[in-house]
């Protein structure tokens, strides 16, 4: 019997380690930012490094979300020393200027089709702004037939950009699931 009960105990010191160890695993940390599993309701994929072969353009966060969706999080600084904390600063209001004309660039060279601005909005709706987000509607794919949403979304931490990324076919995705995405985040970044 205390072969029993002492061999129970390893097997359970043996199993939370092995889970500890796992759990640890999955973490990732980008620029200091520990990045959990998950990020409000969607689970952490995968980081791509693009800061070691070009300097400023930092990292991107791929994120899994229901079929179809496209969620990325990129943090980078292209090279400045400081970036305010004030989303409403003209640093960041310039940055998604920039990143919201890719996208309208995107639809001139053909790669999107009907780019349409669906208006701006903050995060959160209430008090303080930390994002400033805009929206968009256009056509996608190979054929440039497939609906989609997408939100767009800028603030900083650290020194850094915090642009979020959120594209799906069209009625999958909704503002709402796009401001809890970005309000975890906030969460997150404190």
């Amino acid at each position: 019997m205390r072969w029993a009960r002492a061999g129970i105990v390893t097997v359970t010191a043996v199993l939370v380690s092995v889970a500890t160890a796992f759990a640890q695993e999955k973490l990732k940390v980008i620029y200091g930012l520990s990045i959990p599993d998950r990020v409000g309701s969607l689970v952490y994929a995968r980081t791509v490094d693009f800061e070691s072969k070009s300097p400023g353009l930092g990292y991107a966060l791929r994120f899994g979300g229901r079929p179809g969706w496209m969620v990325d999080v990129y943090l980078y600084d292209l090279g400045l020393t400081s970036i305010p904390a004030d989303a409403e600063s003209s640093v960041i209001k310039d940055q998604l200027g920039r990143a919201r004309g890719d996208v309208f660039e995107l639809g001139k060279r053909g790669t999107y089709a009907g780019v349409t601005d669906r208006g701006d909005f903050v995060v959160p709706a209430t008090g303080k702004p930390r994002f400033i987000c805009s929206s968009f509607s256009y056509r996608r794919g190979e054929r440039v037939d497939i609906d989609v949403e997408s939100y767009l979304c800028l603030s900083s931490w650290a020194n850094k950009f915090v642009k979020v990324r959120m594209t799906a076919p069209k009625g999958t995705m909704s503002r709402r699931d796009a401001t809890d995405f970005v309000q975890a985040w906030i969460e997150l970044l404190h």
